[in-house]
This record gives C-alpha cells, sequence and structure tokens, in this order.
C-alpha cells in the first residue's frame, strides 16, 4: 500500500492503524484521536469516535480489522493484532482489489498465519522479529 499520509494522521483509516488502537485503552485511544483528527480520506473513512470505537470493542480477540477503501479508493487492507512485548503489533497484508469478499478470504488466511508469525517473533525476540515484519512490508 502506498502511504501518501503520515501514518499516525491516518490509524482510524487504515487496518494496521486500527489494529494498533484496539491494543490500546480507552484513555490512550482518546488522547490518540485529540492529539490525530478524525480526516476523511475517502467516501467510507470513519470519522466518528464512537463509530470507530464501537468497531474496535465489539469484534472477537484475533478477528481481523479491516479497511474497506478506508484509506485509499481501490485498496483493501487486513490486519491482525499481536502482541510479543510491551508495544501493540500485528501482521497485515493489502491488496489493490476492492473486492470485499476476497478481503475476508486473506483475512481468515492471515488470521490463522498469525499464530506462527507470532511464535516466530517470540523465539526469534520480539526485537529482532518485529524489525524483520516491518522491512518484509515496506
Amino acid at each position: 500500500m502506498h502511504e501518501w499520509v503520515d501514518f499516525r494522521e491516518a490509524a482510524h483509516a487504515s487496518a494496521v492503524g486500527k489494529a494498533l488502537l484496539v491494543q490500546l485503552g480507552q484513555d490512550e485511544r482518546r488522547d490518540h484521536l485529540q492529539r490525530h483528527r478524525m480526516e476523511r480520506f475517502t467516501p467510507h473513512t470513519i470519522t466518528s469516535q464512537e463509530v470507530l470505537f464501537h468497531e474496535l470493542d465489539t469484534r472477537h480477540p484475533g478477528q481481523p480489522l479491516l479497511d474497506l477503501q478506508e484509506y485509499a479508493l481501490g485498496t483493501v487492507c487486513a490486519a491482525v493484532p499481536i502482541r510479543t512485548g510491551a508495544e501493540p503489533e500485528c501482521v497485515a497484508l493489502s491488496s489493490p482489489s476492492p473486492d470485499p469478499h476476497r478481503l475476508r478470504q486473506a483475512a481468515h488466511i492471515l488470521q490463522n498465519e498469525a499464530v506462527a508469525v507470532l511464535l516466530a517473533l517470540l523465539v526469534a525476540g520480539s526485537d529482532t522479529g518485529g524489525k524483520l515484519v516491518a522491512e518484509r512490508g515496506r
């Protein structure tokens, strides 16, 4: 995915941002959103804090968070929260296909593979594993 907006400014609109926000407490989320206003990037972008928090708080643990063209038109993304240390982490994938059905299939696979990624990160050590995942994502 082409990052055209600073990540901190777009956390509410991307699956990766949502996967990181879901790992924060309510006060930390509110603090982030006070510092980084929820702007509309596409007609699909969530701009309501209540709607975003509802989406984050009603999902099942391990369930992927989705970006259905909220960050960029023509791009969809799924992310699964994982944690190997003190900082929120996630594994994610993006696709230029706006087909939500294909994304949901890919998200299901990602969800199943997230456990293997988490175990690999734990064995490798959080710092090393996190760097490897970040480099692969670029």
